[in-house]
């Protein structure tokens, strides 16, 4: 198992310039927006979000931008292992939360909480190392 990237809530566009890139100079890779059906569906947010995938050579950072100070948090962390399903099954044994969004055409996105509700993302592991 690896960390694929750790997402963070920031309060303005201008911390991805000034604190990631020019004070821990991490660079840009992509910009995206989470659609207002996703970021409902995922977080409870009803709103179209920004978002920046900012890396070094070791770490990835989502930085999705949300102005107000919400107790609901967009932050999680996104972890790459091999048979999703099986951590899945033993999530719903376990009586752990589990959103798996089916999407046309994509794979689909897992999330999954522990019980003091931190939040994982889980991609299924493309390769072995």
């Amino acid at each position: 198992m690896k960390i694929n990237h750790v997402a963070l809530n920031i309060n303005s566009v201008d911390e991805v310039i000034d604190f990631y890139q020019n004070i821990l100079g991490f660079h840009i890779e992509y910009q995206f927006e989470l659609p207002t059906t996703l970021s409902h569906t995922i977080f409870g947010i009803d709103k179209s979000l920004p978002a920046y995938l900012c890396k070094n050579d070791q770490v990835a950072f989502e930085l999705f931008v949300l102005p107000e100070n919400i107790n609901k948090g967009l932050a999680h962390v996104c972890l790459e292992m091999s048979n999703r399903d099986e951590l899945i099954t033993r999530c719903i044994n376990k009586g752990y939360k589990v959103n798996n969004i089916q999407r046309d055409n994509k794979p689909n996105l897992l999330f999954i909480w522990d019980k003091s509700g931190n939040c994982f993302e889980i991609k299924e592991k493309k390769y072995h190392d």
